[in-house]
């Protein structure tokens, strides 16, 4: 490929006792809803899995709010160090609502045209190629497949929802029927069942949500953002997570809908919720079943030390040594 891909991950450290009385201070007049920024110290791992499994990309660029882990080497030339302030306006900050830190991502300075977001606990976790992320004709690998989005408590879908009432102001079924054969694949398998049920409606229901990491065009973000300026600046102004926000997913969806990706099976990465038994992802990291997994905190882990030590030993034993990201 003749073009450059650049990573973008996002990091707290939620042991800063700085970073902790900035977000208590702004907390007693903004109550968090659903925020998680506990630290399984996996980060070092992430790092040797991407010089292992993608030693092609192009940039790193590293988010966090004016932290710095000590353990990272900051004379790589694949790293940049980005903080809050370089990219999101002062009148914005701080902000602890990770839609706001994400939405305006295509503002980071030097970005490449084509990127890969991840947050933090996405892993890429066996070794990839630059075509499993965007075509030879620079369009991102997705997979389309349509799927309700139905509000509950216990996850995100207030915010998706919001998403999509954006896109049916601008996309509609027909826009998904003349590219059929994108959003109906063979390696979509039994997913294809939920796309034929929600083609029954003329307006976009939503689509299903990987939470895998996410193949980009920066031109997509500006695009959105022109289009949706006043909308998508109100997340901007919630310093906490709220069920009125918009996400990143947004600026997927537009792609999907655009046309702007090329297919890819379903298969290629794999979503866990961590637990106090984690012998599946586990053996998932081991034998490298999937390109890219998930390691997704949940709240009722009941002995957070004991799963998250058997989780780093998993990692250590399969990158045992420093990357060059490392001092």
């Amino acid at each position: 490929m003749n073009f450059p891909i650049d990573f973008v991950v996002d990091w707290v450290d939620d042991s800063d006792p700085k970073w902790v009385s900035s977000r208590d201070q702004y907390r007693k007049v903004s109550p968090e809803k659903n925020g998680r920024f506990r630290d399984w110290e996996l980060l070092p791992f992430w790092f040797r899995a991407v010089e292992k499994n993608a030693p092609w990309v192009n940039k790193i660029y590293l988010v966090t709010d004016n932290q710095r882990p000590e353990w990272l080497n900051l004379d790589n030339p694949k790293l940049q160090l980005i903080s809050h302030q370089d990219y999101i306006p002062d009148k914005y900050l701080p902000v602890f609502n990770s839609n706001s830190i994400e939405l305006p991502i295509n503002r980071i300075p030097h970005l490449s045209e084509h990127f890969v977001f991840f947050n933090d606990d996405f892993f890429i976790n066996s070794p990839v190629t630059q075509n499993d992320f965007f075509s030879t004709k620079g369009l991102p690998k997705d997979s389309a497949v349509l799927s309700p989005q139905i509000p509950k408590d216990t996850s995100i879908t207030s915010i998706t929802t919001n998403n999509v009432k954006i896109v049916n102001n601008y996309f509609s079924r027909k826009d998904i029927l003349h590219q059929w054969n994108k959003f109906l694949r063979y390696e979509y398998g039994r997913q294809n069942i939920k796309t034929l049920a929600c083609l029954i409606w003329p307006i976009i229901l939503g689509f299903q949500d990987s939470h895998l990491p996410i193949s980009f065009l920066k031109s997509t973000f500006n695009s959105v953002w022109k289009l949706e300026e006043l909308r998508l600046n109100t997340t901007l102004q919630h310093r906490f997570r709220s069920d009125n926000d918009y996400n990143i997913f947004l600026f997927r969806y537009f792609q999907l809908l655009k046309g702007d990706f090329s297919p890819r099976s379903v298969s290629f990465g794999k979503y866990y919720n961590l637990s106090d038994n984690n012998e599946e992802p586990i053996n998932d990291i081991n034998k490298g079943l999937h390109k890219a997994i998930v390691l997704n905190d949940q709240d009722d882990i009941a002995d957070f030390e004991k799963a998250k030590s058997e989780i780093k030993e998993t990692f250590m034993k399969k990158y045992p040594h420093k990357s060059s990201f490392e001092k």
